[in-house]
């Protein structure tokens, strides 16, 4: 007891970042959360997140929030907005309880159907057994909904008890706690509860209300109370053993919640934060809200605990919202400003020097000097109080601890020398006071395997002479900005500058050879303003530049190699390279930490979704232990890490369709129901009119620790054939597709995994076309061609019909005129011919009349 009782107070009094390796991300009513208070958790069989809140239930992917309330237009609604309890299994899916009763879940049509037999009661816990049946507390009673016969009983017992918690235990056993500090075992073959008698009637009282119990892989039993603190009980030895009853400020702990990360590690929910308790090695800490620290708990009243697939803890609090922890996120350790906590006491981190008493010297260029004990993770800071003393200036640019000085560049205040075990300043350096220095600016610094201490400064670079105790230049060495140094393998120092390229020379050696980039030659130095100079454990140089990526020299061609965005880099802007023991480069830039691996090229980019205080760093901001742990210092702080256990994995998330939008819509039928008359996530075929084939698709991969670095890419079989990469994007849009079969796809890569996901959406969408474009229509079309074709051959038939009468009746014409003419033909001529011989007879006929 009094090991543990040393071992809190060093919790308590240790640093933040030190005794807490917890960084937690927050999800709250700003990020689409229906309420900040949470009162329950829980992951559904295809992996999405569910919290119960005051003010409805919230069903996350990773991305965004979607919120279930009561809506009174709504049979399939809920029936009361605040959720008290949740239970997700593999064969019945999710159960809600609210303060009106138990409701069970659609996810196919999204509706949720009470449970009549429930109605107006108050859920306030859910558990199910094996089988699949639903036991419950309402108002301190037990009762049992059995699934297949839709009917509910309450359950009966030896002695009454007010219950107080439901556990199912991995045999199927089922417990019932009590709010008088008993247990009690469900028997199956009498239907009953009865007590386990686990402990003795006093020992019970001492209980007290029993809030949460989790079984440990050693068959023990922890215990959380109202008012009792933690328990650990031997149901075997009936053996109680108090863990931790009292917070730091001698208050009961009141035990809300628990849940268990692995086989060995406990998270408790407290109304004090979160006591996280190893079975294995009985320590106990305590995570708690910090202000002004935004990785700590954004509340300590935490009331559930849920752990996802990933391992990932969620963490459901009364006024903070949400707050998820994921042990990847937590691999790179923090050290940034918290105000009123021993931390450091800059953000802008520059040089960084280990010095031979476990220290690691830390300067800022805001804050001065801070010196970290790595053993227990407290800083101590130092900064300029105008005495002679301490430090000149609080923007530090250079450190190297040598034996017990401390070497302490600052910007255009000259150089200080610091005795490390008394951390006071024994000399103070300035330009043009006997000390032979030309700048107060003093860069960085080297000490040489001769042990000769270099000084680069924006005027020139300088060797130390402790004899004479002066700084001598460089001879024959041009006089300019030098901000980095580097002794090779092989004696030479290579020195960048500032817009001037790289200079390679030996000390003691006249002459130098200076490397620029030269205009048009692709295989010189890619930029004159070098950050910094690298040599590997191959012996290869490697220089990062301010703008241009970083190179590789190539000594047999004196040429370099280049490396920039196009061949994955984040930005072109890098700083520091450090090599581990796979031989993989680490090196930091403007956005993010990049992972190189310098003989398959492939690059790998770390950033804030992977747990880092920021993505970008800073210059001369490096350092690698001898246990091969690295720290990077950035404009927000210090990070921390060991490269072995950052690796890639074959992890792969399940993609669901989220979201399907027309015109930016989520269409309705007359109903209110979505158009496509289910669930996005089951949807498998749309169909679609003409007028909405212009329209957008979500989806989401169901992994959560670093969900927004998720690349994603789709393809749309009957439009493109291959695959379309969109690195983070979700969201894909289509317009004005043309009348047809597609067949939609999209699947995922995980960040940090080396495979796509196997389980991913595939829709089959059909774009109708317009009626004038159907087949209906073209058959309509067809029958009025041939009815017109139809009609124009009859007309053509009546017309000729109409044609050869016309003809006839002007043929039997002629025909009657001809018959008629030649009548008259032939009676004129018959006339003719018989009128002249009348008319002979006629003239001597009138002369004989006469006479």
């Amino acid at each position: 007891m009094k090991k543990l009782t040393l071992f809190l107070f060093l919790i308590f009094s240790a640093a933040l970042l030190s005794a807490q390796p917890y960084y937690f991300k927050h999800y709250q009513v700003e990020n689409g959360l229906s309420n900040n208070t949470v009162f329950c958790s829980t992951q559904d069989n295809n992996g999405f997140m569910w919290f119960g809140t005051k003010d409805g239930l919230n069903r996350f992917d990773g991305y965004s929030f979607k919120t279930y309330r009561h809506d009174p237009a709504q049979v399939n609604s809920l029936g009361n907005d605040l959720i008290q309890s949740l239970h997700s299994d593999k064969n019945e899916g999710l159960w809600v309880g609210t303060a009106n009763g138990l409701y069970h879940y659609d996810p196919t049509q999204e509706e949720f159907h009470l449970i009549k037999e429930t109605k107006d009661m108050a859920i306030s816990e859910l558990e199910v057994d094996p089988k699949g049946d639903v036991w419950l507390i309402a108002l301190y009673k037990v009762y049992k909904y059995d699934v297949q016969r839709k009917s509910m009983r309450l359950m009966a017992s030896d002695a009454p008890f007010a219950a107080s918690f439901l556990f199912c235990r991995e045999n199927g056993e089922m417990l019932s706690c009590s709010a008088n500090g008993t247990i009690h075992r469900f028997n199956a073959q009498d239907q009953r509860f009865e007590n386990c008698n686990f402990v003795d009637k006093k020992q019970s009282s001492a209980l007290g209300w029993i809030a949460s119990i989790q079984e440990t892989a050693d068959g023990q039993f922890l215990i959380g109370t109202v008012d009792a603190g933690i328990k650990l009980l031997n149901p075997v030895k009936r053996q109680l053993t108090n863990l931790v009853t009292m917070n730091k400020d001698k208050t009961h702990i009141f035990v809300r919640d628990m849940m268990k990360l692995n086989d060995h590690e406990f998270w408790i929910a407290t109304e004090s934060g979160i006591y996280i308790y190893n079975h294995q090695t009985a320590a106990i800490s305590n995570l708690r809200k910090v202000y002004s620290n935004s990785y700590a708990l954004s509340d300590n009243a935490v009331y559930s605990i849920c752990r996802d697939r990933e391992g990932g803890m969620w963490v459901g609090t009364y006024f903070g919202g949400i707050n998820y922890y994921a042990r990847r996120n937590a691999i790179f350790n923090k050290y940034f400003p918290i105000p009123e906590q021993n931390s450091i006491t800059g953000s802008d981190v520059r040089e960084l020097s280990k010095d031979t008493h476990g220290n690691l010297w830390v300067g800022t260029e805001d804050a001065g000097l801070n010196k970290l004990h790595l053993s227990s993770g407290q800083f101590t800071s130092f900064k300029p109080d105008g005495t002679g003393n301490s430090i000149s200036y609080s923007n530090i640019h250079g450190l190297l601890a040598d034996g017990d000085r401390l070497w302490v560049g600052t910007f255009e205040h000259g150089l200080d020398v610091l005795d490390i075990r008394t951390g006071r300043a024994i000399k103070h350096y300035l330009a043009g006071k006997g000390s032979g220095l030309r700048s107060n600016f003093i860069f960085t610094f080297h000490k040489t395997r001769a042990g000769v201490i270099l000084i680069a400064t924006t005027a020139g670079i300088y060797t130390y002479d402790a004899a004479k105790d002066h700084f001598d230049l460089i001879p024959g060495l041009p006089v300019m900005f030098f901000n980095n140094l580097l002794e090779d393998s092989e004696g030479n120092i290579w020195a960048g500058t500032f817009n001037e390229g790289i200079y390679r020379f030996r000390l003691g050696k006249p002459g130098y050879e200076n490397f620029r980039r030269k205009a048009g030659n692709k295989k010189s130095l890619s930029s004159n303003t070098i950050n910094g100079i690298f040599e590997d454990s191959r012996k290869q140089i490697w220089v990062t530049t301010d703008g241009s990526g970083f190179c590789r020299y190539l000594p047999q061609r004196s040429e370099f190699e280049h490396y920039t965005v196009e061949d994955g880099l984040p930005s072109n802007f890098l700083f520091k390279i450090l090599e581990d023991e796979q031989h993989r480069f680490w090196i930091s830039s403007t956005r993010g930490l990049v992972r190189f691996n310098p003989e398959t090229k492939k690059v790998k980019v770390y950033t804030r979704s992977d747990g880092l205080i920021t993505d970008q760093f800073n210059y001369n901001s490096a350092f690698k232990d001898e246990h091969g742990r690295m720290y990077f210092g950035s404009v927000k702080g210090l990070i921390s890490f060991q490269p072995q256990q950052i690796n890639d994995d074959a992890y792969t998330a399940p993609v669901f369709m989220t979201g399907f939008h027309i015109e930016n819509e989520e269409k309705e039928d007359g109903q209110g129901k979505s158009f496509l008359h289910r669930s996005p996530i089951y949807a498998d075929t749309i169909v679609l009119k003409h007028n909405q084939s212009s329209f957008s698709i979500d989806f989401a991969a169901l992994s959560y620790f670093s969900s927004d670095m998720t690349e994603y890419a789709y393809k749309m079989t009957g439009l493109y054939k291959d695959w379309e990469y969109l690195k983070t994007n979700r969201k894909v849009y289509f317009t004005k597709l043309a009348p047809g079969n597609y067949v939609f796809e999209a699947r995922a890569l995980v960040n940090g995994s080396t495979v796509w996901s196997k389980k991913n959406v595939r829709i089959y969408i059909k774009v109708l076309p317009p009626f004038w474009k159907s087949l209906p229509a073209y058959l309509m079309y067809v029958f009025l061609c041939l009815a017109a074709v139809s009609f124009l051959v009859h007309r053509y038939h009546k017309r000729q019909e109409r044609k050869n009468r016309r003809r006839m009746e002007v043929f039997e014409h002629e025909k009657e005129k001809e018959i008629y003419q030649a009548k008259i033909e032939f009676f004129t001529n018959v006339a003719h011919e018989i009128r002249t011989p009348l008319t002979l007879i006629k003239g001597p006929m009138e002369k004989l009349i006469k006479q």
